[in-house]
């Protein structure tokens, strides 16, 4: 038996100048931090042979190409099958669809994580994204970015670049730990309760929303320096300047979510955003620890989601 842990990612600034289209003509950049939430992935010997695939549901098949569930269809095809029983579980500490957490991504690096190593072999964390994003980018035609593939495979706070060139430069923010406790206290996540496909939204931005774009990556180099320079205290007005931003693309918000990020700021927020492409999942704050009971007031019909900073990326936890 082996057993992945892949951690989900909270964004900070340059979600969508990640994606393919735009990044090809002009290159982008993502900051984002990965947290203690994450995805494990199971996989075993199976006496009766054939696959078995447990997720929201069951799949029992004879060989991988058969299975329905297309990360997982994929990642079998990727990393290669032998004759004979597997079986592979999926486990998510949250919704694995529209949560705003890169959980979809995260299912598939796991998952390659997962079974490369149920074949004996270790692969490093730029192979098991760029072959996340050779998965849901290349093959499946997902019109999703690549950030979330990067941050699954690497962990940690990450100013993320995406050249013309399509290459993909990772570099790790170093904080003091007051700074990253600081950043970490300030951090509060909510649950909308809703769940949109990242896909429906994505596929809905078009090349009328390059200026956007270039704001969106042009927020996430001046957060990146602010951090270099060791204050996380900024982080909360590009938050807040990013949702304000996005919101232009259409089919991100709705009048609901307007008002708990209002109301977030109204009782003392310095920012606050909804996480992934929008239309629902998780709702991100930057709070100072004054304001933090008042926020919470503000929002308590929604379930708080804790927040832990992780360093770590996709990894192997157990082999038996």
């Amino acid at each position: 038996m082996v057993i992945s842990r892949t951690p989900l990612r909270i964004s900070f600034a340059g979600g969508g100048s990640d994606l393919a289209w735009y990044a090809r003509r002009h290159g982008g950049m993502v900051v984002s931090a990965t947290i203690s939430q994450s995805v494990h992935v199971v996989v075993n010997d199976r006496f009766e042979g054939g696959v078995r695939a447990g997720y929201s549901r069951t799949e029992i098949v004879e060989t991988p190409d058969l299975l329905e569930h297309d990360l997982l269809r994929e990642a079998f095809r990727t990393v290669g099958w032998l004759p004979g029983g597997v079986e592979v579980v999926t486990i998510a500490d949250v919704p694995a669809r529209g949560s705003g957490l890169g959980a979809s991504s995260a299912v598939t690096v796991g998952a390659l994580n997962a079974l490369y190593a149920h074949r004996g072999r270790h692969v490093s964390p730029r192979e098991l994204a760029e072959a996340a994003c050779d998965i849901e980018v290349g093959t499946l035609g997902k019109p999703v970015g690549r950030q979330d593939q990067y941050a699954a495979a690497f962990g940690g706070l990450q100013a993320i670049r995406f050249g013309r060139d399509e290459t993909v430069e990772c570099e790790r923010l170093t904080l003091s730990r007051e700074n990253r406790d600081r950043l970490e206290g300030s951090l509060l996540a909510f649950w909308t309760g809703t769940q949109r496909s990242a896909d429906a939204v994505l596929e809905g931005l078009g090349l009328g929303d390059e200026n956007v774009l270039h704001a969106l990556s042009h927020l996430a180099e001046s957060l990146y320096h602010d951090l270099r320079r060791g204050d996380p205290d900024t982080l909360g007005p590009y938050l807040l300047e990013g949702w304000r931003l996005k919101r232009r693309l259409g089919g991100v918000s709705s009048p609901e979510i307007d008002r708990w990020v209002d109301a977030g700021i109204d009782a003392g927020a310095t920012g606050g955003k909804l996480l992934g492409a929008g239309g629902g999942g998780f709702l991100l704050f930057y709070v100072p620890e004054a304001a933090r009971p008042d926020v919470r007031s503000a929002l308590e019909g929604l379930r708080e989601l804790p927040i832990s900073l992780d360093a770590s990326g996709s990894r192997i936890v157990y082999v038996g």
